[in-house]
């Protein structure tokens, strides 16, 4: 059942170009000689902190995590899967990386109890294909300290990078995508994006944190 709608994610992020700018520091050297000796200095560049992303937060679906900016949101009926709906929450970084928050949601006590590795399975499978990408490592992975799953996917074409989580919660499925250039799916930022997130039913709101109403 959830196959359908995953799949479909693959399909709307579309990926703003491949192009990666490399920053080169090159430090200058100042030569001193004399009669005794010569020395060399070497000027170093500061080390810069990753700039912090704010905190979102959706009471009405039920999660908080951070983006690098305020996600664009957007819900839609998943095909040939009344009552299932699919509500998506997105943010682009530069022209080539992307983060998505995927959430399916199910009528109350209707979501698949357990969630089996055959169906996260069909799910990774699915986005692989539509994203035209393959999947090199899949398998169980705790996030958010709930049990879920987790897979690398990558388009050996473009060298596009994906990591994709996924995390049962109630009668919500979360699935967190990003995609970025290669070796993207092992960075720091897609590391950061998926362990920011955690599951807030039940918590009061947090003081600091961005909340927009879900489509």
């Amino acid at each position: 059942m959830v196959e359908s709608g995953s799949g479909n994610e693959g399909r709307h992020m579309p990926m703003r170009g491949t192009t990666i700018v490399a920053a080169l520091f090159t430090a200058g050297a100042i030569m001193a000689t004399g009669a005794l000796a010569q020395e060399t200095k070497t000027d170093t560049p500061a080390v810069q902190e990753a700039p912090q992303w704010p905190a979102f937060r959706s009471p009405e679906r039920g999660f908080e995590i951070a983006f690098p900016a305020t996600p664009k949101a957007t819900s839609n009926s998943v095909a040939g899967q009344n009552p299932l709906t699919r509500y998506n929450f997105e943010a682009y970084e530069g022209d080539d990386t992307v983060y998505r928050l995927v959430v399916l949601e199910y009528p109350a006590g209707k979501a698949p109890n357990p969630v089996g590795d055959s169906l996260y399975v069909k799910m990774v499978s699915a986005y692989a294909k539509e994203s035209e990408s393959k999947v090199r490592k899949r398998g169980p992975k705790t996030i958010a300290g709930r049990d879920g799953f987790e897979a690398i996917t990558d388009d050996g074409k473009t060298k596009v990078n994906h990591l994709v989580s996924i995390v049962p919660a109630g009668d919500r499925i979360y699935m967190l995508v990003s995609a970025g250039p290669r070796g993207h799916a092992t960075s720091e930022d897609a590391e950061r994006f998926r362990d920011s997130f955690r599951v807030t039913d039940g918590e009061s709101a947090t003081t600091g944190s961005t909340s927009t109403p879900s489509p």
